[in-house]
């Protein structure tokens, strides 16, 4: 993953991720290889039946401040 998401809108967090899968506006995702195994799995099979490709960030901590947040985060979308 690059060291920060590219410019524009993002969605941080696992609720916002899937809020944003749910209503056709995420592009790509990104997930923290580290985050609790039922948040990874749940973003994962929602992004996967949309057709959203899923990627993997490192780390809780990696991801966000790719986000350019302050705290970790579990996962993250790109929208479109």
């Amino acid at each position: 993953m690059p060291a920060g998401l590219p410019e524009g809108k993002i969605a941080a967090g696992f609720r916002q991720v899937m809020r944003a899968i749910a209503q056709g506006k995420a592009a790509r995702i990104y997930v923290a290889q580290d985050a609790q195994e039922s948040i990874r799995a749940q973003a994962i099979a929602a992004a996967e039946a949309a057709g959203v490709p899923v990627e993997q960030a490192e780390s809780m901590a990696v991801l966000g401040r790719a986000c350019r947040i302050s705290v970790s985060c579990a996962a993250a979308a790109v929208l479109k």
